[in-house]
């Protein structure tokens, strides 16, 4: 088999990972592979095919990094955003701005968003913020 169908495979498996986790850095590594296959069939050495690969992945993988880092997150807690806005039912007041709600199958802590009156009479609340594992909810 040639080299380059080996860099493309490789390339073709990253992608196909890629689908499972979701980061982009595997794509990136893929962007490096495949160029590596390019440079193969175009004829280049195995060390010149190794460099532009090693190049390519790591300047890719660095520019995602860091672009990454300026995106902002929800509170710090960017996997948690489809949390937020998602019903939650009151299980008991534990005083008048604390409660245990049932959400996702478990109890959890919750406590009332600021300027949000209470009703212990009402029992779905919606999740505002998440702070650490205590819902805030309106």
């Amino acid at each position: 088999m040639e080299a380059y169908w080996i860099w493309w495979l490789a390339a073709v498996v990253l992608v196909i990972a890629e689908m499972n986790s979701g980061t982009f850095y595997l794509i990136a590594v893929a962007f490096g592979l495949a160029t590596a296959g390019l440079a193969a069939y175009l004829g280049i050495a195995w060390i010149g095919q190794a460099v532009i690969a090693a190049l390519l992945c790591t300047v890719s993988v660095g520019w995602i990094y860091f672009w990454r880092r300026k995106q902002p997150q929800l509170h710090g807690q960017g996997n948690l955003v489809y949390d937020i806005g998602q019903e939650v039912h009151v299980t008991q007041w534990l005083d008048e701005r604390h409660a245990r709600v049932n959400y996702r199958g478990a109890d959890w802590d919750a406590e009332l968003a600021d300027k949000i009156a209470t009703d212990m009479g009402r029992q779905v609340w919606r999740i505002r913020l998440i702070s650490g594992s205590r819902l805030i909810i309106e």
